[in-house]
């Protein structure tokens, strides 16, 4: 059963009001218990009107810990993974210290500091895949795994809905092994070692078009809940409009029985709402032909979840908060299976030519090389910065240096000793 529940604004007091009602009602004994909260701070800026598409909003992580602590949790571990910075940097920026100050049995989880366990998934989709999944979700610490993934366009994984916000509980290693085209079973096999008891998802405004990083907001005016993964995840698709069996780890995960892929399958509370608040998303547009003066050499293998993703959410940062413009006059070399004749190698300016991945390597005395397969998505944004004439990437004018560079010392010295 997944459950619609109306919500206009960001106002945490109302959603705790309202998901309050929603658990009360199934007559679940919390107290002494302990929850795992699971938001996204895939952006870690502490500009709330250019992440509103893109994070899980802070007013729903705290209004959510709010229900909990009320209901007598006896501990509520907020918890995310590193993205840019390390997990405690994305926590000092997106202000939820501060937001959830005034509730009690709060702690936070910086999952790049916690334990974990090499897991041997059960028949993977992936062979032989192993993954280090954090420890405490396996060992019985946790009674209650609650996700909070925000609805949203996707360039790698075509959505983020529950199973793609499972994303955030490995580290950038993991996550980069299967960063290609068997991205899709990655996360598939990801959600088959512990699926969330519960799924709040952040729609109340949605994020459409190219994420994660620039979605534009569409208020869709709902929290989307209920206790099956895949169950809430296709009530998403639904409201935006996309066909759940064109989300590889959605149609895989359901072959595996874990839940349903078809929207008459899932007992909907509330669907009118649901039916009046419908809209057709536009898809992440993977295209990398975004300005007439951009020259592109494609190999005829390339992964799409992987290095041409990748460009497009570097060019997108790029032409939508610099303008295209700034792109004229660069060259892309991605992918395997390239010829390009000499000639036209030759007349390449180096500053001005991106060599991505392992499958061009042969082309890099061309180009400022990316090595990797997929590369590393941070050291691909100071190269591009650095090493290219592109100007400095936009992103960084919200970057915090002494956040970044506080919470890099608290790692290592915690690392050290063990504080």
């Amino acid at each position: 059963q997944v459950t619609i529940i109306p919500q206009e604004v960001y106002d945490s007091s109302e959603i705790a009001s309202k998901i309050g009602m929603y658990l009360d009602g199934r007559d679940i004994d919390f107290k002494n218990k302990t929850i795992f909260l699971k938001p996204s701070f895939v952006f870690p800026v502490s500009d709330m009107d250019k992440t509103i598409a893109i994070n899980t909003h802070i007013a729903v992580v705290t209004g959510v810990a709010r229900v909990f602590s009320e209901r007598g949790a006896r501990t509520i571990f907020i918890a995310e993974h590193r993205t840019q910075g390390r997990a405690r940097y994305a926590f000092a920026m997106v202000g939820i210290k501060k937001a959830v100050k005034d509730i009690q049995n709060v702690k936070f989880c910086y999952l790049d500091e916690k334990p974990t366990k090499l897991v041997t998934i059960n028949n993977p989709f992936i062979k032989d895949h192993m993954i280090k999944y954090p420890k405490m979700l396996l060992d019985g610490t946790i009674d209650y795994f609650v996700s909070l993934p925000k609805l949203k366009g996707n360039n790698y994984a075509g959505v983020t809905l529950s199973i793609k916000n499972n994303f955030g509980l490995i580290s950038k290693k993991e996550r980069l092994k299967h960063h290609d085209d068997s991205l899709h079973e990655h996360l598939a096999d990801i959600a088959l070692i512990r699926q969330p008891d519960l799924i709040i998802t952040d729609a109340i405004v949605s994020g459409e078009g190219n994420g994660p990083s620039e979605t534009d907001p569409v208020k869709t005016h709902m929290l989307i809940v209920g206790s099956n993964c895949l169950a809430v995840d296709i009530a998403c698709c639904y409201l935006i409009e996309k066909n759940p069996k064109e989300v590889r780890h959605l149609k895989l995960l359901s072959e595996r029985g874990i839940g349903p892929l078809d929207i008459s399958e899932v007992e909907i509370t509330n669907k009118a709402y649901l039916d009046s608040k419908r809209k057709k998303f536009r898809d992440p547009d993977l295209n990398l032909n975004v300005h007439p003066g951009i020259k592109i050499y494609k190999g005829k293998d390339v992964c799409n979840q992987g290095c041409i993703a990748f460009l497009r959410s570097y060019l997108d940062s790029y032409g939508k908060n610099l303008g295209w413009d700034v792109l004229s006059g660069m060259t892309i070399i991605v992918g395997k299976d390239l010829d390009i004749p000499e000639e036209e190698l030759k007349k390449l300016e180096k500053k001005k030519t991106i060599v991505y991945g392992e499958c061009a390597k042969k082309f890099k005395k061309y180009g400022v090389y990316f090595k990797g397969c997929p590369p590393d998505y941070i050291i691909a944004f100071f190269k591009l910065s650095l090493q290219t004439k592109l100007p400095n990437n936009p992103y960084f004018q919200y970057v915090s240096y002494p956040k970044f560079v506080k919470t890099w010392l608290i790692y290592l010295l915690q690392r050290v000793f063990r504080f």
